[in-house]
């Protein structure tokens, strides 16, 4: 697959992070980005990330052709289901050129009259990531096989680095020999590992047994399961979909993710973050309340520091493991080493730092 991620007029780390999740972590099918507002440089410069060094960045689709790619995959989410304008004009241009369109969109392009008969017409595939499960379950009382140990990441917002973490967490485990798998929840993450389930998409009662199947499944061949969470328990909006994700894995150890700096969800200051040592607790118990053992336990910190100095970033390091008692890292900037180390001894019954 040679892929061009589409994020006109928003290729930033936060507001592209599909875009930035399919550059980072697949690099090897990225051959370039389209943001007409950021073309003067690469993608590394439009980031103002150490990823896409040399990577072009496009004003458009048909400027983007002469990198010869074969699929337009959409590298923003937002919240709401519409398409943007200037983005149907775009995917329009892409499938008359005969690009497969990869999308991660709550609007659904396969269920687009237009463009829908433009796919047909060019004989192109339009892949529709965020689509429901076929089968509906409620989570029961299923035994995930003995030996293997499953981490799922929450965090104290929305966009706080769940997916990375979890695939770092993977990446490393990988590397130290450990059999381990990656379970995705969102479009981007389904995106890099080919699979998963589009948590967003299925239906309250549902979503608990949907993770349930995927863990216990991907448990008979993994000693690590690392899940993506969604959302935050004490966010107003997502954290239905947290809960739901929390209740399906039962994890046996928590990631906690957080942005540094941060006092207030992003766009709602009127949401005050809590301490995060509440946070721990909190999420500690909602999980423990259905768990059959009531052990799970948050056992490190990824904290994302992006915008920061390395110094300023270690600065922030040390704040929250005084502030936690927890092993804390960004995983992106120093490795997720640290919090391996720290999943290990929790599995060997090892006693760390603990929240007061």
């Amino acid at each position: 697959m040679r892929m061009v991620v589409m994020a006109e007029r928003n290729l930033t780390p936060l507001d592209a992070k599909t875009a930035v999740g399919l550059i980072r972590y697949r690099p090897d099918a990225v051959v370039g980005a389209i943001d007409s507002t950021r073309c003067d440089g690469d993608v590394a410069a439009a980031l103002g990330l150490d990823i896409g060094r040399g990577m072009p960045v496009f004003p458009d689709v048909p400027t983007a052709l002469a990198v010869r790619p074969n699929t337009l995959a959409i590298g923003v989410a937002p919240a709401n289901d519409q398409l943007y304008p200037h983005y149907r004009r775009q995917i329009l241009l892409a499938v008359e050129a005969g690009l497969d369109i990869l999308s991660g969109l709550h609007f659904r392009l396969s269920d687009d009259p237009e463009i829908a008969a433009a796919a047909a017409r060019h004989r192109i595939r339009l892949h529709d990531v965020r689509i429901p499960p076929a089968t509906r379950r409620v989570a029961g009382r299923v035994d995930r096989r003995r030996g293997n140990h499953t981490v799922l990441a929450i965090g104290s917002d929305g966009s706080v680095g769940k997916m990375t973490a979890m695939l770092e967490l993977d990446r490393a485990a990988r590397r130290a020999g450990l059999r381990s798998a990656f379970l995705a929840t969102g479009q981007t993450g389904m995106m890099i590992a080919g699979g998963g389930l589009a948590a967003d998409t299925i239906v309250s009662d549902f979503l608990a047994g949907a993770v349930q199947q995927h863990v216990v499944e991907l448990a008979t061949r993994a000693d690590w399961t690392f899940v993506e969470g969604q959302g935050a328990l004490n966010h107003p909006a997502y954290s239905a979909v947290t809960l739901g994700i929390m209740h399906g894995a039962l994890p046996d150890a928590l990631i906690m993710c957080h942005a540094a700096g941060s006092t207030a969800l992003q766009g709602r200051p009127d949401c005050r973050l809590p301490a995060l040592s509440r946070l721990v607790r909190a999420n500690e118990e909602a999980v423990n309340l259905v768990h059959p053992r009531g052990d799970c336990a948050v056992v490190g910190v990824a904290l994302r520091t992006l915008g920061l100095s390395d110094a300023e970033a270690a600065a922030a390091v040390r704040e929250v493991a005084a502030e936690t008692g927890l092993p804390t890292t960004d995983v992106v900037r120093f490795g997720a080493g640290e919090l391996l180390d720290a999943l290990l001894r929790h599995r060997d019954g090892v006693p760390d730092r603990r929240v007061g």
